[in-house]
């Protein structure tokens, strides 16, 4: 497991809860991304793949977490070992998901996310998953969940007709480079989509709205049109 230093004064970024760092001697810092170890393996949290069926997870336990190193390793030099997780707590269960070998994916129960499970993709796996918005096969698409910031349970499904008419709009937005957000009008709105297909894991993004623009970064960012406000009203 690689460990990222920063430098004494360089901006540590955080994005999404993904990350963490712990201040080290001198002033430096531990960059901690979302990883667990078991079994020889090495997995990382995904925070873009939604479990479709919580029955899916099954009571099989496949390993627990040992060691939390998030804010408690401050060795630089700290070598990684089986059962060590970045942000799972001490004990926490982890649990074998069907269809899905043990060295593929691996779920830990957590309230906060949707579908209740924390998904952890071995590293040399994640390839085969769905990790970017570009990667979701847009007509494969059955339904689409609206979520507001931080919520579990959705507060709107969106219909046959709405899911084609969301989806075009976001296909359909304006790439644009180095896009500020406006703020003029106190804080952005955050809303989470998670767009479900016949796969047995749904893909989840963030959707903002600035008060002047809606946008999304399936790789630059994406505005996209006005319209789509009538679609996130409840």
């Amino acid at each position: 497991m690689k460990i990222k230093i920063l430098i004494l004064l360089t901006a540590v970024i955080v994005l999404c809860g993904c990350s963490s760092s712990t201040r080290i001697k001198g002033g430096s810092a531990i960059d901690w991304v979302d990883f667990l170890k078991l079994n020889g393996h090495s997995y990382t949290g995904s925070w873009e793949n939604v479990i479709k069926n919580p029955d899916q997870v099954t009571t099989e336990t496949v390993g627990k977490v040992d060691f939390k190193v998030a804010d408690v390793v401050t060795n630089p030099h700290y070598q990684t070992k089986d059962g060590d997780a970045a942000f799972l707590e001490k004990g926490t269960k982890l649990y074998r998901i069907e269809g899905f070998k043990t060295d593929e994916v691996i779920a830990a129960k957590d309230e906060t996310r949707i579908g209740g499970y924390r998904l952890y993709v071995e590293d040399d796996y994640s390839n085969n998953l769905q990790q970017r918005y570009n990667d979701v096969i847009k007509h494969n698409i059955e339904r689409v969940e609206l979520y507001h910031q931080d919520d579990v349970k959705p507060y709107k499904t969106l219909t046959d007709d709405e899911t084609k008419r969301f989806i075009h709009l976001l296909e359909s937005g304006k790439n644009t480079q180095n896009y500020s957000p406006q703020n003029k009008d106190g804080d952005p709105e955050y809303y989470q989509v998670v767009l479900y297909t016949s796969g047995p894991f749904a893909f989840s993004f963030s959707l903002v709205d600035d008060g002047v623009n809606v946008f999304f970064s399936p790789w630059d960012t994406r505005i996209v049109g006005d319209e789509i406000r009538s679609l996130l009203q409840p």
